[in-house]
């Protein structure tokens, strides 16, 4: 909801921004700003995107991770959008994008996402690893207590009682 609030205000602040400028510059300056604007978006959109397309597969077949081409994929893609939408703000914050420096902040603030979902995968894994642990305590000893199998490990879903 907040993200949802931000937005608005930041398309009505760009809308307002547009016509305060574009009252003093001029509508054909304004026009040819917007048409000049759109068109470098789209051509950054086609660009950028084969280029990332085609480093993440390079990486992909080194058997590593493409999250840096990714990012900076991601980067050019919002930049792109930005540029493309009417506007006068929304071209400043799609060309401050476009700053090498800006993809360091893209990485820094997704690398504190990765890293607690990241913790919390590890906890909800050493979680899962303790419940199959009592699961295989509980599956290897019957009601009296005594082990119904001959040292196998059972296996979740294997029948090891016998019909009487």
């Amino acid at each position: 909801m907040p993200l949802l609030f931000l937005l608005t205000i930041f398309a009505i602040a760009d809308f307002a921004l547009l016509f305060t400028i574009g009252a003093k510059i001029g509508l054909l300056a304004s026009l040819i700003w917007i048409v000049v604007s759109a068109a470098f978006g789209i051509h950054l959109i086609r660009r950028e995107s084969l280029i990332t397309l085609q480093r993440a597969r390079e990486r992909m077949a080194a058997g590593q991770i493409p999250s840096d081409e990714l990012l900076a994929g991601a980067s050019f893609l919002f930049a792109g959008i930005l540029l493309i939408a009417p506007g006068f703000l929304s071209d400043i914050v799609g060309l401050l994008c476009l700053i090498p420096g800006s993809s360091r902040l893209l990485r820094r603030w997704s690398g504190r996402t990765a890293r607690s979902a990241d913790a919390m995968g590890q906890r909800r894994g050493r979680e899962a690893s303790d419940d199959w642990n009592l699961h295989q305590q509980d599956a290897g000893q019957s009601t009296t207590g005594e082990r119904t199998h001959d040292g196998a490990k059972p296996v979740e879903g294997e029948y090891l009682g016998k019909d009487r």
